[in-house]
């Protein structure tokens, strides 16, 4: 070499699609690491205690439907019969909210699945049906869900 420097014979032109290029594989690097984290989130759902005291019998009026946030379950008192519902979406994790319509069911806000109030599901991208969990009332009027 003796005393020679090796230059980079790049044109103007080479150096800005150089650095488009660049720039393209550091967006592509920003999204598929958010896409990783939104995918992720729905593996930290914490373990809820398996028998929960909802409330009260007279907590759950009959034609209601009450969401137990201890249980991540919705109850629903049809004439007396209850019932309680996993409120975990069976798609990717997000929790289900109460359908606000004339044709009750649950709605699942994440990616739009849409489940009926027995929590079979009407659209998907969900496939299969909310978890029924196992309630019981106590001889003391005691709403028990097993989760």
């Amino acid at each position: 070499m003796n005393g020679e420097t090796n230059k980079l014979n790049l044109s103007r032109r080479q150096f800005l699609i150089l650095l488009t290029h660049g720039g393209w594989v550091a967006a592509l690097g920003v999204l598929v690491y958010q896409v990783s984290r939104f995918m992720g989130a729905r593996a930290t759902r914490s373990i809820p205690t398996p028998l929960v005291t909802a409330g009260t019998l007279a907590d759950f009026p009959p034609g209601s439907t009450t969401y137990v946030s201890e249980a991540r379950a919705w109850v629903e008192n049809h004439q007396g019969n209850l019932t309680a519902l996993d409120a975990v979406c069976t798609h990717l994790g997000c929790l289900v909210q109460e359908r606000k319509t004339a044709v009750p069911g649950f709605h699942c806000p994440c990616h739009g699945s849409e489940f009926g109030e027995d929590g079979a599901v009407e659209q998907g991208p969900a496939e299969r049906p909310l978890r029924p969990l196992h309630i019981e009332v106590t001889p003391d009027d005691q709403v028990v869900i097993r989760t």
